[in-house]
């Protein structure tokens, strides 16, 4: 098996903002894996955050180029147990490879990996399409890329929220979920929770701190003596497995990324895991191309919430996959997780 490893410089529509940073080009690494003339392909990208660069992701997969081309892949799962030992926790790098290996099994299969997983595309939930924090007159404009949504994820953090819930409030009855990647004090979340009832949000992501436990803890209790029950999501709260049960004490539920988890292998077994512990699954990234969108997407009917807009949001197309309709996710025909590359 041939690995090609292609960085990619992805230009977004629109500068995206977050409580956190400003996005204008998404830099990430592009794996592919060929065998018998057949190609699959995942993605990663870098991640401040979590203090992930294009060039760590880089060289820690071409630390691999030597085994995997001595391997012939039959099972996903046999090739991420295999690797794992070479990557250990380099997660990004092993979601890339992991992402990868599963669109080139079912290409070779010529099935998707849901169905080949056994799954049904009946009831998925509806993808949401993610609004980036800025002026009220941009936040317009973005609306009208896709006004007639069944679903909007919001960024808060800032010091308009509630005019931003007001405004977009007026323009469209769908349900809002926000996400404010933690960037509220104690003070600012409990203030926000009559107008997030006021404003139809059906559910909050990440509003504190990721360490500030004893702060979500308050918050909970204020919610319940105002009687609020929008279920609040964990993201930046867990970085680890090892993390949930934590989470579990505090939040409703959490937001389970292929790129935290290592790739579809592991990110399955912690969406049973999450379930286990009687709480909600989400699945929405924002920066991310189809490859990662149309990767994520085939454990749709496995969550709660997901959100595969990212594509939407990149102005330079790396290919095609999933498509999107008012957020409704359709599946194209395509082996694998659906993607045919091509750069442009």
């Amino acid at each position: 098996m041939k690995l090609r490893l292609i960085r990619v410089d992805l230009p977004l529509k629109h500068v995206f903002i977050n409580s956190r940073r400003e996005v204008s080009i998404v830099r990430a690494v592009i794996v592919e894996l060929e065998q018998d003339g057949v190609r699959g392909h995942g993605e990663a990208y870098e991640d401040s955050f979590y203090g992930i660069t294009v060039e760590d992701i880089y060289t820690q997969l071409d630390r691999c180029r030597d085994k995997l081309d001595h391997y012939a892949l039959a099972d996903p799962v046999a090739l991420w147990n295999f690797i794992q030992p070479v990557l250990g926790n380099k997660l990004f790098a092993l979601s890339a490879l992991d992402c990868a290996a599963y669109d080139l099994w079912g290409k070779m299969w010529n099935r998707p990996v849901w169905r080949m997983w056994g799954y049904s595309r009946d009831h998925l939930p509806p993808s949401s399409y993610s609004i980036g924090i800025d002026s009220l007159d941009r936040i317009g404009e973005r609306f009208t890329e896709a006004p007639d949504w069944s679903l909007y994820r919001i960024k808060l953090g800032c010091r308009s929220d509630i005019e931003i819930l007001r405004f977009l409030r007026e323009k469209t009855n769908a349900p809002f979920h926000v996400d404010v990647n933690g960037g509220w004090t104690r003070e600012k979340a409990i203030s926000m929770i009559e107008p997030m009832q006021q404003y139809g949000v059906q559910l909050l992501e990440q509003p504190l701190n990721a360490l500030d436990f004893e702060g979500m803890t308050e918050f909970k209790k204020a919610m319940k003596r105002k009687r609020c029950d929008i279920p609040v999501i964990a993201d930046e709260s867990w970085r680890t497995v090892k993390d949930i049960e934590r989470c579990a004490e505090m939040f409703d539920g959490i937001n389970v990324k292929m790129l935290k988890c290592g790739g579809l292998t592991p990110m399955r077994e912690v969406i049973s895991k999450v379930r286990e512990l009687g709480l909600k699954v989400v699945s929405a990234n924002t920066v991310e191309s189809a490859i990662g969108a149309s990767a994520t997407a085939q454990v749709a009917s496995l969550v709660d919430y997901i959100g595969v807009d990212g594509p939407l949001q990149i102005e330079k197309k790396v290919g095609s996959g999933i498509r999107l309709e008012r957020g409704n996710i359709y599946y194209p025909d395509e082996g694998g997780t659906g993607v045919r590359v091509s750069f442009r």
